[in-house]
């Protein structure tokens, strides 16, 4: 990661935040019973809402006895995950819930902090605020081994309704099961392309397992990724937002063969820079390569995101694909028993490979017994008559064996040339 491709807090607030987002976009990412409302009519899903409490009132009249075993109490306009309450189940007794820390909690302890958040207690502004309680998203199967009492949490960066970075939070003992990278939670860098993670973080530090654990944070698929980061899109432009972070939950079905349902916890107009460490990429280089963009909907900002935002690193080692560059050094095997390196240029726009005619000739690949067929190839110099041939080589420290055409390559720089129909299991990087 260059320092240059960093953005900074100064530059997101000035060359972003305070460009790209209206004030009344802004007034209701801070607010998140007005982000629910927003995001609930146009049709995006968010976890459902069991009771809002406004005033100490409303909190003598609320009936505790009404709610579900599992559930989560927060304030409207709280920062940094204070005042919540994530509730697992009920207690031993009627009117007693056990919390994500392993606290009981009766009902007056449940209105005692209630009372805090009415009094502003957690609030941004300090000032009386907002309590709600609404349902507890349940932890996916595929975070199961990588949290801790409590629910992971997907992070997207969305700028001209494209996807630009994302990582998922997962909570931690540190973090009493609350997935907040300033109380202790873990955070694991995704990339855009593939929707699998890549590169742990723990108090800003890189790690490579899940905190008190050996389970790796990197190769974890995450499910319907398309529909995680399609979800996102879908906030910002409800919101009115240019600029923005979704953090998005993954809510399993109680069928385990239906696919869970991603749902939008809260959005945030300000979002946090240490995703940049998550991912080990600059925020400030992605961004202006899509600023300007005329984007059509929310499928055409997906596709550039994993054209522009895929990294080369996970699609070698997540994906079983070798990176290769623009030429590569190739070692030829030929039918004689010689061994030769060829620089050879790599070709998308080619269906396949060919190499000199001399080159195989020496190699012992024109023997009769290595012949294949004969083709036509269209060419700029018109139709021409080649044979195809049997051929194995090395590229990247992977053995091929394929075909390739034998053409008069004498009078260019590149005696072999590597065709689309080779490249399936390598991911091109170009430098």
């Amino acid at each position: 990661m260059k320092i240059n491709d960093v953005l900074g807090l100064n530059s997101r607030n000035h060359l972003y935040t305070s460009v790209y987002n209206t004030r009344i976009g802004k007034k209701i990412a801070n607010s998140k019973l007005k982000t629910k409302k927003v995001l609930r009519h146009e049709g995006v899903r968010v976890p459902k809402s069991y009771a809002v409490i406004r005033n100490q009132e409303d909190l003598e009249r609320f009936d505790f006895l009404t709610l579900p075993n599992d559930f989560v109490i927060k304030p409207d306009n709280g920062l940094g995950g204070q005042g919540i309450i994530v509730v697992e189940r009920g207690g031993m007794y009627a009117g007693e819930w056990v919390t994500s820390q392993g606290t009981v909690m009766n009902v007056e302890d449940l209105k005692l902090q209630i009372a805090d958040i009415l009094a502003g207690q957690y609030s941004m502004d300090d000032l009386a605020d907002v309590a709600y309680v609404e349902e507890r998203v349940r932890v996916h199967p595929v975070f199961a081994k990588y949290s801790y009492h409590g629910t992971p949490d997907i992070r997207v960066i969305v700028f001209n309704m494209v996807p630009v970075m994302s990582y998922v939070r997962l909570p931690t003992e540190e973090s009493g099961g609350r997935a907040n990278l300033f109380q202790g939670a873990a955070a694991v860098g995704i990339d855009m392309a593939t929707g699998i993670t890549t590169y742990g973080v723990h108090h800003a530090k890189p790690t490579d397992f899940f905190p008190g654990s050996r389970r790796k944070l990197s190769g974890i698929q995450i499910p319907q990724w398309d529909d995680v980061l399609e979800t996102a899109i879908k906030a910002a432009s409800s919101v009115g937002l240019g600029y923005m972070a979704s953090d998005i939950v993954l809510q399993p079905d109680d069928d385990p063969e239906k696919p869970s349902t991603p749902m939008i916890l809260e959005i945030n107009a300000q979002p946090g820079l240490k995703i940049q460490i998550a991912n080990r990429a600059g925020l400030r280089e992605r961004l202006e390569r899509i600023k300007g963009l005329k984007i059509k909907d929310a499928k055409h900002g997906i596709r550039i995101a994993k054209a522009l935002f895929a990294d080369p690193k996970l699609m070698e080692k997540g994906l079983g694909r070798k990176a290769v560059g623009a030429y590569e050094d190739v070692e030829v095997w030929g039918n004689n028993g010689e061994r030769r390196v060829v620089r050879a240029k790599i070709d998308t726009g080619a269906d396949s490979s060919s190499i000199d005619k001399t080159l195989a000739g020496e190699l012992g690949l024109l023997d009769t017994d290595n012949f294949l067929y004969n083709t036509h190839f269209e060419s700029a110099l018109g139709r021409t008559m080649r044979q195809v041939v049997g051929i194995r080589y090395v590229m990247a420290g992977r053995k091929m064996k394929s075909r390739v055409s034998v053409a008069e390559r004498s009078k260019v720089k590149y005696k072999m040339l590597i065709g689309k129909r080779d490249l399936k299991d390598f991911v091109i990087v170009v430098d």
